[in-house]
């Protein structure tokens, strides 16, 4: 999820979403009660390769919680929530009571993955340049050489690691997960960047899938530049969602003002202080944070508003993993270009989440080139109509490409849709217990 302005090419595809289940059996050697409040967690760690192809070079370990399942025991689904830079672990302690009726029969696993949060963390010694969102070719300049000097001591700095937490790499990581729980095939639910993880996987190992859930997809197919414009549409659309309700919050500070009214006001503000449009950006991800955006704007309107710290070692790791996972070879010229016509189609968030993307000058090369990934076995894949972070189309595209895919549709605004109703939720619930897939062209409420 968006920090501040200086990650806004990431904006769109960061945030958790939910997962699955659970059994009540004795725990094998290595794991250990590690209780998160209330909820009854086991930890253990799993060893992995720095890079899988030198398999028997450094190593780092991998944190892994469970929830065990409290029935007659069916497997394991393991569950990413998304990021890139979200710790798993973490999201299982804080969400495990909505995995309850999952629970019945499976265990619900989570993992950081490599580079986050109890993973072999990274993080980079400084802030990153802040060179503003660039307006001309000779500004993209400046600011591709001022990140390019910045990126490079922080891969000298983190080392090996900085060029292997991409997520083929990841995807192998869950491979060798799956073989520590001793499952023949993978469960597996993933949200929002999850579902890249999810891809990934059953590209690299598809006699391997069992029941896969994809929520919130991601399209695999692109490169950077379509990536981020995807993003910036879903923004640019949730933001529209956002006035169409602001008559329905009492702390709203646009009533009355039109949407070409408040975009005339917004823009210049948002020119002149970027980490404004970065804040809009990140809360715009969920519904239940537009009071949030509420409070933000009232202060922008009173000229109180103070940009936020940086939250720097997760904005290296989401930038880092979206850089090795999307090849970007354009030059200034041509990022200014796409920024501009990006300005005309997105107002408010086009320029600001274009022309600062960094992946073209980024010290590592990408390690993924896309393309259609297809699947022997079935997969669901679950996308909301209004998605505000990863766009509708692209999990219509992934259910045709996936050739066995499955699209069961929620009619509503948001990002992920397991958990907000029973209609969803129940479906999900029902393949990964049974296998059965909702009908062909199924709509639930939202």
């Amino acid at each position: 999820m968006i920090r501040s302005a200086k990650t806004l090419i990431v904006a769109a595809v960061a945030t958790a979403l939910t997962a699955l289940g659970g059994t009540a059996q004795a725990a094998p050697p290595g794991w250990q009660p590690c209780p998160a409040g209330d909820v009854p967690l086991e930890c253990t760690r799993v060893t992995v390769p720095v890079d899988w192809s030198e398999p028997a070079g450094d190593t780092i370990t991998l944190k892994v919680s469970r929830l065990r399942a409290t029935g007659t025991r069916l497997g394991a689904v393991v569950v990413n929530p998304g990021g890139p830079g979200i710790p798993g672990t973490q999201f299982l302690a804080a969400a495990g009571a909505r995995f309850a009726a999952l629970r019945a029969s499976y265990d619900v696993v989570a993992w950081d993955p490599r580079g986050v949060g109890g993973s072999a963390p990274i993080s980079c010694p400084g802030p990153r340049p802040d060179s503003g969102v660039p307006a001309t070719v000779v500004e993209r300049e400046r600011f591709e050489r001022e990140t390019a000097a910045w990126a490079r001591r922080c891969r000298a700095a983190v080392g090996p690691l900085f060029d292997h937490v991409d997520t083929v790499s990841t995807a192998r990581d869950l491979d060798r997960l799956r073989q520590v729980l001793d499952e023949p095939r993978l469960n597996y639910y993933g949200g929002s960047y999850g579902t890249r993880i999810g891809q990934f996987y059953a590209d690299l190992f598809p006699q391997r899938v069992g029941r896969l859930t994809l929520d919130a997809v991601v399209d695999t197919t692109s490169t950077n530049g379509p990536f981020v414009d995807g993003a910036t549409r879903a923004k640019e659309e949730a933001f529209t969602d956002y006035l169409d309700t602001c008559a329905s919050r009492p702390g709203c500070p646009l009533k009355g003002m039109t949407p070409a009214r408040v975009r005339s006001w917004l823009i210049p503000r948002i020119t002149a202080e970027p980490a404004v449009g970065g804040e809009i950006v990140g809360y715009l991800t969920s519904p239940a944070d537009w009071p949030a955006i509420d409070e933000h704007l009232t202060r922008v309107r009173a000229g109180t508003y103070h940009p936020p710290a940086d939250d720097e070692a997760g904005d290296v790791l989401n930038t880092d993993v979206n850089c090795l996972d999307l090849p970007d070879h354009r030059t200034a010229a041509q990022v200014i270009a796409d920024s501009r016509r990006a300005a005309a189609r997105y107002p408010l968030f086009g320029r600001l989440m274009t022309a600062t993307t960094v992946c073209n000058v980024w010290p590592t090369p990408a390690t993924y080139h896309p393309h259609r990934i297809t699947s022997p076995t079935p997969i669901l894949l679950v996308g909301t109509t209004h998605d505000t972070a990863t766009p509708y189309d692209w999990a219509v595209r992934t259910a045709g490409n996936l050739g066995t895919g499955r699209l069961l549709t929620r009619d509503g605004t948001g990002h992920g849709a397991y958990g907000t109703g029973p209609c969803v939720t129940g479906a999900v619930n029902r393949f990964f217990v049974t296998g059965a897939l909702p009908a062909p062209g199924t709509v639930c409420p939202g």
